[in-house]
């Protein structure tokens, strides 16, 4: 877990080239110097972090298309109203796992390697994370008229949106495969949240 955390975190300083995708390199930095100067080095509450952060998430994830995505066959079976509600609880708790997960960064580095393209106007930002051995790490962004949205992000080939859609369907597997079930449960965990205390 640690590992994963330090890989996550280190995503966020990212250098690109001139090369690549002009719009969509100014929406990752923009991000990127909003969150750490914002949020991961700022002096402010937990509270206060966890409102930013999850304001600018919602703003800039591709909210629908991950949740569809990590709904799976699911997503089809449920009325309008059942993913509507499993959109907003899936987007509250993955905010605030996310919050938690870059609360603890302290200054991680990673080397950046280039720049792929992916299907439908969208790309990667490849990254490699200087750990031993070094990790790779792709950020997906999706082209969206004149903006960018994040779609997914990539590590050592296991991408968060199949991470969670492979613990979902297991979850509905076990509780009678009706959506609404995993938003009450998402709800719940949302609910009790609280950021792990970093080490003194």
């Amino acid at each position: 877990m640690k590992k994963i955390t330090t890989i996550i975190l280190s995503i966020f300083l990212l250098a690109f080239p001139a090369k690549a995708d002009e719009g969509g390199i100014k929406f990752v930095q923009e991000l990127a110097n909003n969150i750490i100067d914002n949020v991961l080095t700022a002096n402010i509450s937990e509270d206060e972090k966890l409102k930013i952060f999850q304001d600018r998430f919602k703003k800039d994830l591709d909210t629908k298309t991950i949740g569809r995505q990590v709904a799976s066959d699911y997503w089809k079976k449920a009325s309008k109203e059942d993913q509507d509600a499993f959109l907003e609880a899936f987007l509250d708790f993955t905010t605030k796992s996310w919050a938690d997960k870059f609360n603890l960064y302290t200054g991680q580095k990673i080397n950046f390697t280039g720049i792929r393209p992916a299907k439908s106007n969208q790309f990667f930002v490849i990254s490699e994370v200087q750990n031993n051995p070094p990790v790779e790490v792709l950020w997906r962004v999706k082209k969206v008229g004149a903006t960018y949205k994040i779609t997914d992000i990539v590590i050592e080939g296991v991408s968060m949106i199949a991470s969670y859609r492979n613990e979902y369907r297991s979850f509905l597997h076990q509780n009678g495969g009706k959506l609404s079930t995993l938003t009450s449960e998402l709800k719940t965990r949302s609910s009790t949240f609280k950021f792990t205390k970093k080490a003194q």
